[in-house]
């Protein structure tokens, strides 16, 4: 923890919810691994497209690294597990390599975590927690925007 960023009070409840967000299997860690994924397979397979994902897992490392500060100032863990203690494995990852598919789940993923964290920030009163998680949202609306753009492209060509 940077010596400059204060413990933010312990809420097992809010501590949970982050818990989720970081670890769970449709997390913020599960997605920088579905993004990863797809990243290598565009660099073989359609490598016009892989700084498209290179930029979401970047993005959604970006969000791990938020989500984990956050948790240890709450003095909480920041281990690849949900709330109830489920470890994160590769089974959480869609494995799908049609391109047009790709981007079609990867917009509805996008489209639900944005949906979910504006939840979530509704559900949170600690001023901390909605800063980091807005820059969250911000992040994943970007990598919607990058997606949607991308799929553009690609139906043009």
């Amino acid at each position: 923890m940077d010596m400059k960023e204060k413990p933010i009070k312990s809420n097992s409840y809010y501590e949970g919810l982050i818990q989720n967000l970081y670890g769970g299997a449709e997390g913020c860690f599960s997605a920088f691994m579905h993004f990863f994924y797809q990243y290598n397979q565009c660099e073989v397979f359609y490598p016009e497209y892989s700084c498209c994902f290179e930029k979401i897992y970047q993005l959604e490392l970006e969000n791990c690294e938020f989500l984990s500060k956050v948790l240890l100032r709450m003095a909480g863990d920041n281990k690849y597990y949900s709330s109830s203690k489920k470890f994160l494995s590769g089974y959480n990852i869609d494995y799908v390599k049609n391109l047009d598919k790709i981007f079609l789940l990867d917009i509805e993923f996008l489209e639900l975590n944005v949906i979910e964290i504006k939840n979530l920030i509704c559900k949170i009163d600690d001023l901390e927690i909605k800063k980091m998680l807005k820059k969250v949202l911000e992040n994943k609306k970007n990598s919607l925007k990058i997606v949607k753009e991308n799929y553009l492209q690609f139906h043009e060509n």
